[in-house]
């Protein structure tokens, strides 16, 4: 049976294993860039569940039957779970994870916070893309969601910057161009930071006003 490798909330680092539980456990403990990862799921053990009903799918040319595959679950160990939205955490975390996705026999990939579920390839090659400088991989480690009434929010962004975005579309605009502009705010912000102050995002003709309450931030056109 092929392994449905999931994912914790968040080039590929060197990793070793620098803890072997006796085997009935079902886990080990890996150590990479000074970070440790438990993994867990493994045989003979309880194999992990995925946490959500309603995936997002990108990279399949088939999308598998989750049902049929066995969770394997790798997540920041203890002493850094409480660090796990921390960046240096996320980015190590997303590069072993592609590395992994490629060098065991996996049929996908889920990303907990962003609630999507991804081809190995395609999961690989966007993280290390964002890992050697290039945008962040928002069809992925985080989702777009299309609300009825055409505007398009973040969904899972707020692991990385700690905020989620809705962007509000032109009335007579293609969501493939919406979701285009969604992609530039959702790497304009965890780039540069959460949005604390109403404000221009440069270079998008767009306006941003953070909420006073919650998390999200609101983005339109200036004109």
């Amino acid at each position: 049976m092929n392994a449905l490798f999931v994912v914790g909330e968040a080039g590929a680092p060197p990793a070793r294993i620098s803890h072997r539980p006796p085997s009935a456990q079902g886990w080990l403990e890996l150590l990479a860039s000074g970070l440790t990862f438990d993994m867990s799921g493994l045989a003979p053990g309880e194999a992990a569940s995925l946490p959500f009903d309603q995936p997002h799918f990108h990279g399949f040319e088939v999308v598998p039957e989750l049902e049929l595959l066995k969770g394997i679950e790798l997540v920041p160990g203890g002493h850094i779970a409480g660090g796990g939205t921390m960046p240096p955490v996320l980015r190590t975390l997303a590069g072993l994870s592609a590395a992994l996705a490629l060098q065991l026999p996996v049929s996908a990939v889920a990303w907990h916070s962003a609630g999507t579920v991804m081809a190995p390839a395609y999961f690989a090659r966007m993280v290390m893309n964002w890992l050697s400088g290039g945008v962040f991989p928002a069809l992925g480690l985080a989702a777009l969601v299309q609300a009825e009434d055409g505007s398009i929010a973040s969904q899972g962004l707020a692991a990385f910057c700690g905020q989620e975005f809705q962007l509000e579309p032109r009335r007579d605009e293609h969501r493939t161009d919406t979701v285009k502009l969604a992609l530039r705010v959702a790497d304009h912000i965890v780039r540069r930071g959460p949005l604390t102050v109403p404000g221009p995002i440069e270079g998008t003709g767009l306006f941003a006003e953070p909420s006073q309450v919650g998390k999200l931030v609101w983005i339109w056109r200036q004109s």
